[in-house]
């Protein structure tokens, strides 16, 4: 496998004249990265690509991702890839798993070109599949005219698989034919796809190409320069310049701003230039040149690479210092930042308390002091002495005096008083602290036996507590360098049980018997109370005979000899034998409205129903709660008798029973 393919191809059908000029390269016209991000990128702009964009690390076949890695795809049988091409970890590239039939992975459109001008097309490629793929990728590479005719093309073969992941770059050369200005860059995959032909693709670039240009400073064994500014550094640059064009025109060009941008030097038309700097600043300097005409056209021109002269000013080096915090708290250790101005690579520091040294060190390592021997009133200062280029005179500087300033730690405590201290479990408690010297607004935190319960108030409200809890609070005050303070034996809690009763909910007995009530009560009683009192034989007793003579609700209250109070309820239904109304008089004045079972009957029904003289059924029912309200189809029925027929689950016998009868609708 090859690291890198340059190819140099002669256009077919061409004259000899007609030379590919492949010696220099010029900036990127088109430099697609991928760019970088955390997660997947996002899809490609519509058209450059057939294949469909799917989120995911390891896309199925016909899809594609924008990734900045790959892991463990289908079974592991791809790569694991961990950054781009150029190792940045972050960096996305292209994930391409090809469809089943051949296709155009990657298309896009280049104007903005020179007629008669070289250009080199490249990418990077990697072969993703790490086990014995049935299919290799196969890719044509083609320039294009916008009408779709081909003006070069170049095919990679199999691109083989490696041990370990490898990145290739594929690159050839084309010159355009004069009066082409727009070309279309075209990548095809030509195996299916299936197992094996799957690709990452990242780094594409498209940049012009011309002769080749070397740029050396005489005198100086490299091209990267440093100077002081005071200097008047003046120094020559010499180019050695490829012919390559049919008429080829040069021109010296100058960056500032680290080669984002570049600005023609007047006049300096020649293979050799005198530069003299005239303020401190990165300068780049580089040879430009391209068919006549078309110098000064980013796409139609090559450059040497760049000459670098760092014109280095004169360092005016100084220190400052101050204090990492405004409150420096007595016990604690008080730090000084320093920050020093053109310091250099190795300075040496010294940090003086009341003109005496105490700490010095070269280098970095005392831009800052931290110490527990400082007193209140100490004066620190700091000196450094820079190293910096271009230095002029000695380089030392004394930094601004601090007077340090020691906080006592002031005497702050807390009391906790609670509004009962022996309650009931279900009782609402409130404890309320009270701050000494505690500022203008301290912080509270609760604690009930040691655990934090939250209430960042000076009152804190339970009903959860448990008996022989312990509350505490801790306060911390509201003034410079306090410290948490613990009330210091905290409140103990009494919490006396409640009365547990058990106690049937509800019983359904015959008109006219009667029931024991059997509450069973745990805890030591004080005392006991029913109510209603209506059909007991004995109200003051704890398990008194009822005898209601209607549905009754029995409520049981006890009390403890703690105080402790609870209450229990049991619902006696009476059934009577069923009976419903002789008449019912459907008129709304709330009164025997409609015809039903009495609501007050403990009966489940099963089966209710009305007819007519004629014996249609004019109304049915299985809810106890439902009755005849004299309607029909929305239609009101004639007064006069009708008959019912009721079957219903009897609560006693706990058998089925039936009635029937007549009501008479009174209109």
């Amino acid at each position: 496998m090859w690291r890198y393919l340059l190819l140099i191809l002669l256009l077919a059908g061409r004259e000899a004249t007609a030379q590919v000029c492949t010696g220099g390269l010029g900036d990127p016209i088109v430099n697609i990265t991928f760019g970088q991000g955390s997660g997947p990128g996002p899809a490609l702009a519509a058209g450059i690509t057939n294949l469909i964009y799917q989120a995911a690390d390891c896309p199925n076949d016909g899809y594609y991702t924008i990734a900045n890695h790959t892991s463990s795809c289908f079974g592991a049988t791809w790569f694991y890839l961990g950054q781009d091409h150029t190792g940045n970890q972050d960096g996305y590239f292209m994930v391409i798993n090809a469809s089943y039939q051949p296709n155009d992975f990657y298309v896009q459109t280049v104007s903005g070109l020179c007629g008669n001008t070289s250009y080199q097309f490249a990418a990077w490629v990697l072969n993703l599949d790490r086990g014995r793929p049935e299919i290799e990728p196969n890719i044509t590479f083609t320039i294009e005219k916008t009408d779709g005719a081909v003006l070069q093309s170049y095919q990679t073969g199999d691109i083989s698989q490696n041990v370990a992941a490898t990145w290739n770059q594929y690159a050839f050369y084309f010159k355009t034919p004069p009066g082409i200005s727009t070309v279309v860059l075209r990548m095809r995959n030509n195996a299916p796809g299936g197992i094996g032909n799957d690709i990452a693709l990242d780094d594409i670039t498209f940049r012009p190409a011309g002769s080749s240009i070397k740029a050396a400073v005489t005198g100086f064994p490299t091209d990267t320069l440093n100077f002081c500014v005071n200097a008047q550094p003046t120094f020559d640059i010499d180019a050695t310049v490829e012919s390559c064009y049919p008429s080829q025109s040069i021109q010296w060009q100058v960056s500032a701003d680290k080669g984002h941008s570049w600005t023609d030097i007047p006049g300096a038309t020649g293979d050799n230039i005198t530069i003299t700097p005239a303020a401190a600043g990165l300068y780049l300097y580089r040879l430009a040149a391209a068919q006549t005409g078309n110098l000064g056209v980013a796409t139609c021109e090559v450059a040497s690479p760049p000459v670098e002269v760092n014109v280095i000013p004169i360092p005016h080096p100084a220190i400052s210092i101050a204090l990492a915090s405004d409150a420096n708290c007595a016990g604690s250790p008080v730090t000084i930042n320093a920050t020093p101005v053109d310091a250099g690579s190795t300075p040496f520091y010294q940090w003086l308390v009341n003109g005496s040294v105490l700490m010095s060190s070269t280098g970095g390592t005392l831009k800052s002091l931290t110490s527990y021997s400082l007193a209140n009133g100490d004066v620190v200062q700091a000196t450094m002495t820079s190293d910096a280029a271009c230095l002029i005179g000695s380089g030392d500087a004394t930094s601004n005096p601090i007077t340090v300033v020691i906080t006592p730690i002031p005497v702050t405590g807390v009391s906790v008083a609670a509004s009962e201290t022996q309650v009931c479990a279900d009782s609402v408690v409130v404890f309320t602290a009270t701050p000494q010297n505690g500022g203008v607004n301290p912080g509270y935190e609760w604690q009930v036996d040691g655990a934090p319960v939250g209430g960042h108030s000076a009152v804190f409200t339970s009903a959860a507590l448990h008996d022989g809890d312990v509350v505490n609070c801790t306060m911390t005050a509201d003034l410079a360098c306090s410290q948490p303070v613990k009330d210091p034996q905290g409140v103990t809690m009494t919490i006396y049980p409640l009365p547990v009763i058990q106690l049937d909910t509800g019983v359904i007995i015959a008109g006219g018997s009667s029931i024991q009530l059997e509450p069973v009560v745990t805890g030591s009683l004080a005392g006991w109370t029913w109510t209603p009192a209506t059909g007991l034989e004995d109200p003051m007793a704890l398990q008194p005979i009822a005898r209601p003579v209607g549905n009754t609700a029995y409520t049981v209250a006890v009390v403890t000899t703690d105080g402790c109070k609870a209450k229990a309820t049991e619902k006696v239904e009476v059934f009577y034998d069923l009976k419903l109304p002789a008449a019912f008089s459907p008129n709304g004045d709330g009164r025997n409205d409609v015809f039903r079972a009495p609501p007050q009957t403990p009966v489940t029904i099963q089966r209710f129903a009305v007819y007519n003289r004629k014996g249609a059924m004019v109304f049915y029912t299985t809810n106890a709660g439902e009755g005849w309200n004299g309607m029909f189809n929305g239609q009101p029925q004639p007064a006069g008798v009708y008959v019912w027929y009721i079957e219903y689950n009897n609560p006693i016998t706990k058998t089925v029973g039936e009635k029937q009868g007549t009501v008479v609708l009174v209109r």
